[in-house]
């Protein structure tokens, strides 16, 4: 017995060899985002008569000149509110609409056509601020769908924290697993998830999308096992039976965008931990916003002293991961810091005013934000580079597609994302032209962390 399971272990080996071998090297990858920014203007640009690109040529050359050979996309689906139990396409009427079937196919399409890999992830945008949650009686953030609720109160335990002035009703949360209308929610909910994703990936299979991501930062659903006295419900048969469905259509990578809080805390334990063992999924996912310090800095930080921060989150939570899934690669599919100061405490948060001022408090030249930004980038690099393997790349978010002849001579305005015209562009530029000839291990191999 104990040679058939070795056998087998080494035949699963050998598969998931050949599955990874298409990420043998770092990604060089940007991410376009969603239905925001300038992407909805270029989108409109294309729709006028449908006769010119969708993206600028100029735009192409630029990523070109980047080394960049990977572009991520990201499409949104939409519930109404909390009893809402059908995840749909939205094209009009919400803050990030869905992209039309056309314009994903376009934008894939001229991507492949550039020679350039794409990246394509589903992401249910509904209630993505306190200002939507107002707005609707019965309030459904997404990153509190499937959430069973605490014990005593039948909502999120988080969303008691919330300032929203529209608070969740437990009448009106069928995550609950004593709701009355839960068993029927949760079957009518995953199968119109399913519908969605078989959809997409349909559309990835015939433009010849490489990697497909069925879910980004709704870790609540993508639990595929209990954990704790809290976590008593899981969705692993669903979520089986869906990437079982989406496998017939699509033959590329398959993978999900989870939060870097599902790394950071043990919240979703087992349930997340074993996500990508349980549903067999291709490449580990990570929505890599992490603080790298626990109070927001008021000078630079230096490459030096983030790099040291980065080791300690690769060390602490990615390499645990990877050694819990090992044959897969893992790629940070969303990563990017405000060009801000504090943004080593959190990359993702923007100031109350993000209008670009330039400030230089050590007196060196530079703008204080563009260079932390830069020491950030840097500093990873540095650090996937000090563990092979490990992170196998990261999709820098925000890289919107010109809507304009103007974008290109538009100065810098606010402070954002983007690394176009700052400091870390020629960083991100060093680095890839670097890892074009880099070739790394398929996926992390150095043995057991402390």
């Amino acid at each position: 017995m104990r040679r058939l399971r070795v056998t087998f272990a080494l035949f699963w080996c050998v598969c998931a060899g050949l599955q990874a071998q298409e990420l043998d090297g770092p990604l060089r990858a940007v991410h376009l985002s969603g239905n925001w920014g300038h992407n909805p203007g270029a989108v409109m640009l294309w729709e006028e008569d449908r006769t010119r690109p969708l993206v600028p040529l100029r735009f192409v050359e630029y990523l070109r000149s980047v080394q960049v050979d990977w572009v991520g996309l990201s499409v949104a689906l939409h519930v109404e509110h909390s009893m809402d139990s059908t995840l749909e396409r939205t094209y009009s009427g919400v803050r990030i609409p869905t992209f039309s079937d056309d314009a994903v196919r376009q934008i894939v399409r001229e991507f492949r056509e550039h020679g350039f890999s794409v990246y394509m992830t589903l992401a249910i945008e509904s209630f993505g601020n306190e200002d939507e949650l107002d707005a609707v009686e019965h309030p459904a953030p997404r990153f509190q769908l499937g959430d069973p609720g605490d014990a005593d109160t039948g909502v999120p335990i988080d969303h008691l924290h919330c300032t929203c002035a529209r608070q969740i009703d437990p009448d009106f949360w069928p995550w609950r697993p004593s709701h009355p209308d839960h068993d029927l929610f949760v079957a009518e909910f995953w199968e119109s998830y399913a519908l969605q994703a078989i959809h997409f990936a349909g559309i990835a299979e015939e433009e010849g999308v490489r990697m497909y991501s069925l879910g980004t930062e709704t870790d609540r659903l993508f639990r595929t096992r209990p954990g704790g006295d809290y976590w008593i419900n899981h969705f692993g048969t669903e979520l089986k039976s869906m990437v079982e469905r989406v496998r017939s259509v699509y033959s590329g990578l398959l993978t999900y965008d989870m939060n870097y809080k599902a790394y950071w805390r043990d919240w979703f334990a087992p349930g997340s931990w074993h996500l990508w063992e349980d549903l067999d999924l291709d490449v580990i996912g990570v929505s890599a916003w992490f603080p790298l310090v626990d109070e927001p800095p008021t000078t630079v930080m230096s490459a030096d002293s983030l790099r040291r921060e980065y080791e300690r989150i690769f060390k602490d939570h990615l390499i645990p991961m990877a050694e819990r899934n090992p044959g897969r690669p893992l790629v940070f599919l969303e990563y990017a810091a405000v060009d801000r100061v504090e943004a080593p405490a959190g990359p993702s948060i923007f100031p109350d005013n993000a209008s670009l001022v330039f400030t230089d408090t050590n007196g060196n030249g530079l703008d204080d934000g563009q260079e932390v930004q830069d020491n950030m980038y840097r500093a990873l690099f540095e650090t996937m580079e000090a563990y092979p393997g490990l992170v196998h790349g990261a999709f820098f978010w925000d890289t919107w597609i010109p809507d304009s002849e103007d974008y290109w001579s538009r100065p810098l305005m606010y402070r954002a994302y983007s690394f176009r015209e700052k400091l870390s562009e020629q960083t991100v530029r060093e680095w890839y032209d670097r890892f074009r000839t880099t070739t790394w291990p398929p996926w992390w191999t150095a043995g057991t962390s402390e």
